[in-house]
């Protein structure tokens, strides 16, 4: 019998230290840590170790080195490289900083980054789409592929040139043609999307083909193991005789599938799990390494940029969404000034997000607008006003009389960015009708919202491309589009006016 172990990280989003930024600094993540388990593992025997997207941003030590290290080496990859990552496969957020920076990320991998799904304009594979690895005598192939939903999120410019097929077709292409000229002994998908029914009840959750994990599952022949990510689960199972894993996001669990091999060089079966860091010591080679960008970060975050006045902080998040906040407010009144418009949509992207201190810095700001989005302006039709209001109402419903959050903003993962507040209008929720129903009145400088006349609205440039079930925004015409990062709007606001007022915000009203 041999055993081999393939370990996978997913939405690590450079988080490296066990950090968040907001202050703890041993907490149970980062890649730091995943580092340790990693060569715990290597001790026990031989590993294959997979890299599933959306690896190089998301932490404000990425966004530092993007910001203010531009054309240095990627320190986050240079750990990877450390680390003999096998191989490596594109979330949706590698795209975010553009395809110069990508293809600088590429060039300094040790290890290739697998894309069978995404191809030039002239037909050509932007890398390649699998890897084949023989491991004590065992052949191995991997296909790599992501969620197709990229040019949705992402700017044209960003991703200039680059055709993003089906991921299940992609995938079933490449397993196909493996199996017919190579003579395969284990088969993985290693694939940067999430599951688009319950697990659990199969019920279908989304047809979006945002994410396409089940049918993979359920449809591809002749596949051992599917690994999965961008949804942030934790998962390890097996579904339609596959083995399938998804390791959560930050570096707060390893995926592994533990491969038994017999004698006759046959896999009998694998078996996934997920290794915690409760408890895993930080890696010294990592700390070592990361240590100067991190400092720098840290040194950074710290800068004092203004003042509120007033009480700018979040108590409780879902009580903000449900009765609206100075925060909110705050964040509406800059996107509007930034954009020259009287109407705007934001969200509390998370329910960690707390507002800003009396005094402010440059780590207030980034861990609460966590996101590298620039702002568009679209010219929006009032009956798609108040569609977005209605769904933005559905993110409640009611319990015994009391709102609560619905099944589908936290199932199968939690989306608490797609719940808009918005300024400039006045409206009113009445959370007792029926979803669709709930909108009871919206005014506009005092008059009824007119459905048929025309408004400029400012939002994130996630939201403008209809991402969340906004799907009109993606039609309406874009009148200003404003590339400045949003964290950075925010921080030249207060280094331009020093205090701020926390304002109440008095335009929304919810019934229950």
């Amino acid at each position: 019998m041999k055993k081999i172990s393939v370990l996978v990280t997913s939405d690590v989003h450079g988080y490296i230290m066990p950090t968040d930024f907001s202050g703890d600094v041993d907490l149970p993540l980062g890649l730091g840590k995943l580092a340790t388990a990693i060569d715990e593992e290597r001790k026990r025997g031989s590993v294959l170790l997979i890299e599933n997207g959306d690896f190089i941003q998301g932490s404000p030590l990425t966004y530092y080195e993007q910001t203010f290290k531009k054309g240095t080496h990627n320190t986050v990859i240079g750990l990877a490289n450390a680390m003999k990552y096998d191989m490596a496969v594109f979330g949706n957020h590698e795209f975010n900083f553009g395809l110069p920076v990508l293809n600088k990320v590429i060039e300094e991998s040790n290890y290739p980054w697998l894309a069978a799904n995404i191809k030039r304009e002239d037909g050509t594979y932007f890398t390649q789409p699998y890897v084949i690895k023989e491991i004590d005598g065992i052949t191995i192939a991997v296909v790599g592929v992501t969620t197709q939903f990229v040019p949705v999120w992402e700017e044209s410019e960003r991703i200039q040139g680059l055709i993003f097929e089906d991921a299940f077709e992609a995938a079933k292409r490449e397993v196909e043609w493996l199996h017919a000229n190579h003579q395969i002994d284990v088969m993985m998908i290693a694939y940067h999307g999430g599951f688009e029914v319950d697990l659990t009840t199969g019920e279908l959750l989304e047809n979006s083909r945002e994410n396409v994990g089940y049918q993979i599952c359920k449809e591809i022949e002749g596949v051992d193991v599917v690994i999965t990510g961008h949804q942030h689960r934790e998962l390890a199972q097996h579904l339609f005789g596959k083995a399938i894993v998804q390791p959560g996001t930050k570096g707060v669990c390893l995926g592994k599938i533990e491969l038994t091999i017999n004698d006759s060089g046959k896999l009998e079966h694998c078996e996934p799990s997920l290794i915690y860091m409760d408890n895993v010591a930080l890696n010294e080679t990592v700390k070592n390494l990361i240590a100067p960008i991190h400092d720098e970060t840290e040194n950074w975050l710290d800068q004092s940029i203004g003042r509120i006045e007033g009480d700018m902080l979040i108590d409780s998040t879902f009580d903000a969404r449900l009765k609206g906040h100075p925060y909110v407010e705050f964040i509406n009144h800059v996107q509007k000034k930034c954009a020259g418009t009287s109407i705007s949509c934001m969200a509390i992207f998370n329910d960690i997000c707390r507002g800003f201190n009396p005094i402010v810095t440059m780590r207030d700001i980034v861990t609460n607008y966590i996101y590298p989005n620039t702002l568009k302006v679209l010219e929006v039709k009032g009956r798609y006003i108040v569609e977005a209001l209605e769904q933005s109402a559905t993110y409640f419903k009611l319990e015994d009389g009391k709102p609560v959050i619905s099944e589908a903003f936290q199932t199968p993962k939690e989306q608490p960015y797609n719940h808009d507040l918005w300024s400039g209008i006045d409206y009113t929720i009445d959370l007792r009708n029926p979803e669709g129903e709930r909108v009871i009145d919206v005014r506009y400088n005092g008059e009824p919202l007119q459905l048929d006349e025309s408004y400029e609205v400012v939002m994130n440039n996630y939201r403008a491309t209809g991402a969340g079930n906004f799907d009109y925004f993606k039609d309406c015409r874009v009148v200003k589009d404003i590339q400045t990062d949003m964290t950075e709007l925010i921080a030249d606001y207060f280094i331009n006016h020093e205090t701020v007022h926390a304002q109440p915000m008095k335009n929304m009203k919810i019934l229950y």
